[in-house]
């Protein structure tokens, strides 16, 4: 299992503003601290705030925070929109299988389990898990 950079840069955009929910974030010091594009980082804040994961405030000394509290947003929920598909073969897409073994194959029900024990597990953390060390992390993203 392989997650896109579009995943993973939402992640980090929501540990950033949970690591500094004292405030409103901007994009630029995101891009800064992981040293990513912020024209991606633009688009990835954008939409999660259409998903009601960040609330985004307008105008001059805006910027953007959790939408709701970070005990309350899983990985898994984060992973499920970021995603484009969780089928890691293609005989997961029962529309575009082409795989003449399916009926018989124990490798496609290995992969589906594994899928979902690893989606259960993600929906298991929440984002205040993953920075539940907050001085350590926000000490590597200091300059």
């Amino acid at each position: 299992m392989r997650l896109t950079q579009y995943s993973n840069y939402a992640l980090r955009t929501l540990m950033f503003a949970n690591l500094h929910s004292d405030r409103l974030c901007q994009c630029q010091e995101v891009a800064d601290a992981f040293q990513i594009s912020k024209a991606h980082l633009v688009k990835c804040v954008h939409q999660l705030g259409q998903w009601g994961f960040l609330q985004s405030v307008r105008g001059r000394g805006g910027g953007f925070r959790l939408a709701r509290p970070a005990e309350e947003i899983s990985v898994g929920a984060v992973i499920r929109k970021t995603e484009d598909t969780l089928e890691l073969v293609e005989c997961f897409n029962s529309t575009t299988n082409r795989c003449p073994l399916i009926s018989q194959c124990k490798l496609n029900q290995t992969l589906m389990r594994a899928m979902k024990n690893f989606m259960d597990e993600m929906d298991k953390v929440t984002i205040a898990d993953i920075t539940a060390n907050q001085k350590d992390l926000l000490a590597l993203l200091q300059p």
